[in-house]
């Protein structure tokens, strides 16, 4: 079988897995129509059941997504890939698979191959096997039936069988099975409103996400909007639509046994407070139970103290995620906090946000960050991201179409206020206003700097008096760079 697909830069015809011609390149990634925030929503774990009948261009664009995953650390990193042929090492900048250990030793026999990394830190493990589950993800809305499973029992087999130079963290197994199609469902609502819904479709595709992933350490002061806090959040450990093989709330990146070692350990720090992310509602410790929401645990600013805990710490950066661990001693809970910290930064840019990861942190820093923030008991600091925008960026008022576009909002307002939620594609100036149908200026809503990535802006039906309005027909016109949008809406 053949498969002839489009490629960055170049179209190829490669063979179905498993094939002869591995000891060779790989073509480079195939682009897929999918968004970073739309694969995050449908990836989940299938243990079993699957067989070898993949293209090559699946593995292909696994191995180059993980391998464009950050590196943390100062020690080594390694990709090795089992086939029913051979073991493979993988050489990220030639793209080319070059033989390790002869013969079939893959941990599943169904499997049409697996990819383990061998990482000096369990957390850039975790990353490398975030993007390569995404990645694989992808294949299913192009109607291959790619499923997919991170595996510690593949990683054990791999430490002895496949003669590894470095131990082996995980092993992501891929192979085919029945699989449903990509999930544009968003199940995260917040029981307080605490947050506003995230959004689970975006406008980027994973492999440009991937091809300009990098960390940024200098950000200008701009906050970021509450939107986009949100959808941090959601992309670092959010409810998805799926449900575990134990009846469980599935999550944006995998658990083992679903024991979801990060819950309730996630930490937001801004200007104001100091916040613990939840997905999860408190009821008996129902897992199957979904939320979506911050809860305060410290007034007042806190990042003069958490700068303070760390000399690698970002100095400049609006807001922080503090992600925490119940033992940093223990492999899986690490690869975890991996794969939420690879979720942060990807989800940053995807929004045109910079981001850095610190990471791994020593006993003296997480101390010290646990102490700055009132941290209790049994949550531990396993890593720090710092975001906001890019020191320099704005909008430069430019050609550049769709600087702004209106995401959601309802077309009726009978009471309460009205919501419209916006998305802008870099960062500048932004201005709000209300006009009725003759164009005539009703309320000004809001101006001001603004970062890239969603925001919202809330209207009441009133003018600029206080009084609400006649009902009417009015537009709601957002303004930056050289892009107007507006939104109708009804006034009743």
């Amino acid at each position: 079988m053949h498969w002839l697909l489009c490629v960055i830069g170049l179209s190829v015809r490669v063979a179905s897995l498993p094939g002869s011609a591995w000891g060779d390149s790989l073509p480079g990634p195939a682009r897929s129509a999918f968004s970073f925030a739309q694969l995050a929503n449908s990836r989940y774990s299938v243990h079993s059941g699957f067989d070898d009948s993949l293209p090559a261009q699946v593995m292909a664009n696994v191995l180059w997504a993980m391998s464009r995953a950050p590196q943390v650390g100062s020690g080594y990193r390694e990709f090795y890939v089992a086939t029913s042929s051979n073991v493979y090492r993988y050489d990220p900048l030639a793209l080319r698979l070059t033989l390790h250990r002869a013969g079939d030793h893959r941990y599943n026999s169904g499997s049409a191959f697996e990819v383990g990394v061998a990482a000096d830190r369990a957390e850039a493990a975790g990353m490398a096997i975030q993007a390569g589950l995404l990645a694989g993800t992808a294949f299913r809305g192009g109607g291959t039936e790619v499923v997919s499973c991170p595996m510690q029992w593949a990683a054990d087999h791999a430490a002895t069988a496949w003669l590894p130079g470095h131990r082996v963290q995980m092993v992501n197994v891929f192979g085919r099975a029945a699989a449903g199609p990509l999930d544009t469902l968003c199940v995260a609502f917040s029981s307080d409103s605490s947050l506003p819904q995230p959004h689970v479709v975006g406008p980027d595709t994973f492999e440009a996400v991937m091809a300009d992933l990098h960390q940024d350490s200098l950000f200008n002061s701009v906050e970021l909007s509450q939107e986009n806090v949100s959808q941090l959040c959601w992309a670092a450990y959010g409810v998805t639509p799926h449900l575990t093989y134990n009846r469980r709330q599935g999550l944006t990146v995998p658990s083992a046994m679903a024991s979801y070692y990060l819950t309730d350990r996630i930490y937001v720090v801004s200007a104001y407070e100091v916040s613990r992310y939840h997905n999860r509602l408190m009821v008996a410790a129902d897992a199957a139970k979904r939320d979506h929401r911050l809860e305060r645990v410290a007034a007042g600013d806190r990042r003069p103290q958490l700068r303070a805990a760390s000399a690698r710490i970002p100095g400049s950066a609006p807001t922080y995620f503090v992600i925490c661990v119940p033992d940093t001693g223990s492999g899986p809970v690490m690869i975890e906090a991996g794969t939420a910290g690879f979720q942060l930064l990807a989800q940053a840019r995807a929004l045109g946000l910079a981001g850095f990861l610190v990471v791994p942190l020593d006993r003296t820093e997480r101390r010290a960050i646990a102490s700055a923030l009132g941290l209790p008991s049994g949550h531990v600091p396993a890593l720090v991201f710092a975001v906001g925008e890019a020191e320099g960026v704005t909008a430069d008022g430019g050609s550049a179409a769709d600087v702004v576009t209106i995401v959601r909002a309802q077309s009726a307002m009978r009471r309460g206020s009205l919501r419209v939620e916006y998305r802008l594609s870099r960062a500048g100036q932004v201005r709000a206003e209300v006009f009725d149908m003759l164009g005539r200026p009703v309320k000004l809503l809001l101006t001001e700097q603004q970062t890239s990535g969603y925001h919202a802006v809330e209207w009441d039906g009133s003018g600029e008096d206080g009084v609400r309005l006649k009902r009417g027909t009015y537009l709601v016109v957002i303004i930056s760079g050289a892009t107007v949008a507006k939104h109708k809406v009804s006034l009743g």
